[in-house]
């Protein structure tokens, strides 16, 4: 068989912004006559976003265990490949880390390997503008590098933004503002995007920005590692791992298929994790009975919690800072929750 001419939407986002959200969204719209799958890049070992894409009906292919330009020479072109072979997609969308450099997937995806197999069609940035006056965002050389590598940014968690968040938005992106290259802006409540936008990259689009109107810099393409591994990726007999990139580090859990959890409890231990200092984002799939499932989502610490059915294990990963005392008090209270 051969493969030609399939379509890529790169969906980047710093922690927490709405990639999952977002990508969800569009999915909804997928023509009956096309097929759509997502290709999701984990900072993580356990394999868990996909779990958040559970209940749809399309084809997931998940690359656990680094950013991914890590992976681009290995795991990611293998997953990339397999998605590609198993389901011959008309559409891919690739939901990298909200650690991932985007730079070397688009180049990875022009290169030379996937010439006329591969169509980059448009590289969205899912943005929280409330992150655009902290600095441990707007210092952070991924979080600048998703955005200047955008052809569209996609503006979430809107409803919260208040005048200040909005007058950021029009600085950094405004027709007085520094970066010649402006990327097109969707604001909506909530968050949404056409599907008649995907191949933003592929036409000479102007500014289109809908912010209303009484509501009126240069990083590197490289970076260094310090992929400190403190434990094995997780096997079918390990429970915890801890792994270090950059700035960052992700605690990750899986607990046995047969581990039941009790729902409040499981509302005890986010509304504890979210309270310590330094923690970025947390994302867990606790089991509650034979069938069903706590489905945790927290950024900014805004907790998300919902049920629906699952028939996996448990697991939980935690991503922060790498100072601060919050992985040891963290380990403590799993391990309470362990014994």
């Amino acid at each position: 068989m051969r493969f030609q001419g399939i379509k890529v939407t790169l969906v980047t986002g710093f922690l927490g912004a709405g990639k999952t959200t977002l990508i969800r969204q569009l999915l909804t719209q997928s023509p009956p006559n096309e097929r759509w799958a997502v290709l999701v890049n984990e900072f993580g070992d356990i394999g868990l976003d996909s779990a958040f894409y559970a209940d749809l009906d399309v084809a997931i292919t998940e690359v656990p265990g680094g950013c991914v330009c890590c992976t681009t020479s290995a795991a990611f072109q293998q997953g990339l490949n397999q998605l590609i072979r198993q389901y011959n997609p008309d559409r891919i969308f690739i939901e990298p880390s909200g650690l991932g450099h985007p730079k070397q997937i688009i180049q990875k995806l022009r290169g030379d390997a996937y010439q006329d197999v591969l169509l980059l069609t448009g590289a969205f940035c899912v943005l929280d503008a409330r992150n655009l006056n902290d600095e441990r965002y707007t210092k952070h050389v991924i979080f600048n590098d998703q955005i200047e590598s955008a052809d569209g940014i996609v503006l979430s968690h809107v409803n919260r933004y208040q005048q200040d968040d909005i007058d950021l938005v029009k600085a950094r992106f405004g027709p007085f503002s520094i970066p010649t290259r402006k990327p097109t802006l969707f604001f909506s409540d909530p968050m949404t995007l056409d599907i008649d936008s995907l191949d933003i990259g592929l036409k000479d689009m102007p500014l289109l920005s809908n912010i209303p109107k009484g509501e009126e810099h240069q990083s590197s393409e490289h970076h260094t590692h310090d992929h400190a591994q403190q434990k094995a990726p997780l096997d079918d007999d390990t429970r915890y791992y801890q792994k270090q990139q950059d700035a960052m580090q992700v605690l990750g859990w899986r607990w046995s298929r047969d581990h039941c959890f009790d729902e409040e409890k499981v509302s005890s231990i986010v509304q504890f994790i979210t309270s310590l200092d330094d923690v970025y984002r947390i994302k867990g799939v606790f089991v509650i009975s034979s069938t069903k499932a706590v489905f945790v989502n927290v950024a900014r610490g805004e907790i998300s919690m919902n049920t629906s059915v699952w028939h996996e294990a448990s697991r939980m990963e935690v991503i922060g800072g790498i100072e601060g005392n919050w992985p040891n008090a963290l380990r403590q209270r799993c391990d309470d929750i362990l014994s």
